[in-house]
């Protein structure tokens, strides 16, 4: 899904990952911007709007929490935000999750671009790093909504070492792509998207997190 950065952390990820904080990735605001919303039903994005889940799934075993959160995630805009964040935090986690190679066989889509291959941290070198993403104070925007597929923006907090030593904290931001697929949603792409400071007026918390 997921375009990668170049910096502290984004050496071993692919996840949109836009750093406002020294030694992270490319800044979104140069990055193509997602379009406008396609036709359905109309995407619920202020406050106290769309509920989503920031922990579906549940904190450990992120291979098992991604599959829980593909199952339990409803086909609405509140569900595609859930899993996302799920999905964000499965495949940013450095050393990557045990399984998640064959995980990825699930999650990702039939049509999954190389840029959403790319974004598993299992893809890339990662000897030396850790690295997490939390959904604690993070946010969302439904960019587009239908029966079949869904866009969302998000921002989310990130932390790592490198070599054990902490690197800088950083605030993560990206727009990722779904499909629906046999009744449950499918990781599809992924861009840079929003700019954080358009996130930081615009996105709706997540209802708790992990």
């Amino acid at each position: 899904m997921w375009v990668l950065l170049a910096l502290v952390l984004a050496v071993i990820v692919a996840v949109v990952v836009v750093a406002v904080f020294a030694g992270r990735g490319h800044d979104t605001t140069s990055q193509p911007q997602p379009g406008p919303a396609a036709a359905g039903p109309a995407p619920n994005n202020g406050p106290g709007g769309t509920l989503a889940d920031g922990c579906l799934g549940g904190r450990a075993d992120l291979d098992q929490a991604v599959l829980i959160a593909q199952k339990q995630a409803p086909l609405t805009p509140a569900g595609a935000a859930a899993f996302t964040a799920t999905v964000m935090r499965w495949s940013f986690e450095t050393p990557s999750p045990a399984n998640q190679a064959a995980t990825a066989q699930q999650i990702l889509a039939p049509d999954a671009t190389p840029a959403a291959k790319q974004s598993l941290s299992s893809s890339v070198d990662r000897q030396g790093w850790t690295a997490s993403i939390s959904t604690l104070a993070g946010s969302f925007y439904i960019e587009s909504f239908t029966n079949s597929s869904a866009t969302v923006s998000l921002r989310l907090g990130g932390t790592g070492t490198k070599d054990g030593v902490s690197t800088d904290p950083a605030v993560l931001g990206g727009t990722m792509y779904l499909e629906a697929v046999a009744g449950v949603w499918r990781y599809r792409d992924h861009t840079y998207g929003r700019p954080l400071a358009e996130m930081d007026q615009i996105g709706t918390p997540y209802a708790g997190g992990c």
